[in-house]
C-alpha cells in the first residue's frame, strides 16, 4: 500500500490534473457553444425571411391585374409595396428592417407565366463572431457567409 500512497496514483501527484482537464476543455466547450447559438440564429432568420416572403407573395398574388394580351402583370406601386411588406413588414417603408442589413433592393417581384408571381429574397447572412472568416490552422481562413435565397411561387387568386 505504500506504493499506492507514494506513487503515481498518491494525492501529492495528482493535484494539477483537474486545472488541466480544465484548460483543455473549456475552450473546446466555448466553441461548441457558441456553434450551437450561431445555427440557431441562422435558423432564426430563415424563417423570418421566408415568413416575409411568404407574406409578399400573399399581397402582390391578390392585387394583380389583367393585361389587353390577357396576361396578368404586377403594377410598379403593388411590387412597390411588396417589397417593403417583405423587408419592412407594412407596405410603408419603415425605420428598421426585420432583419438587419435587409434592403428592398434584395427582393424581386416578377409575373412567373401561367397566371403565377414569383417573390425571391436574397439575404446575406452575417455571422455574429468572426466576421465572415474562420480562421484554421492550415494559416488561412475559411468564409463563414453565404446567402439565404428563398423563391416564392404562387398563383395570382384575385385579378383585378
Amino acid at each position: 500500500m505504500q506504493t499506492l500512497r507514494n506513487g503515481f496514483y498518491g494525492p501529492r501527484r495528482s493535484t494539477g490534473i483537474a486545472a488541466v482537464e480544465f484548460v483543455i476543455s473549456v475552450p473546446l466547450l466555448i466553441f461548441f457553444m457558441l456553434a450551437v447559438a450561431e445555427l440557431g440564429r441562422a435558423f432564426v432568420q430563415y424563417n423570418t425571411l421566408s415568413y416575409c416572403v411568404r407574406n409578399g407573395a400573399r399581397f402582390v398574388s391578390q392585387r394583380v391585374t389583367r393585361s389587353t394580351s390577357g396576361q396578368i402583370e404586377i403594377t410598379g406601386p403593388v411590387a412597390a409595396q411588396a417589397r417593403n411588406l417583405t423587408v419592412y413588414g407594412d407596405v410603408v417603408p419603415g425605420v428598421s428592417p426585420l432583419l438587419p442589413a435587409f434592403a428592398t433592393s434584395q427582393v424581386t417581384v416578377r409575373t412567373a407565366g401561367d397566371d403565377n408571381i414569383e417573390v425571391v429574397a436574397s439575404y446575406p447572412y452575417r455571422p455574429m463572431i468572426g466576421g465572415g472568416l474562420l480562421p484554421i490552422y492550415s494559416g488561412t481562413a475559411a468564409p463563414t457567409l453565404f446567402t439565404m435565397r428563398i423563391p416564392l411561387t404562387m398563383r395570382a387568386t384575385s385579378i383585378l
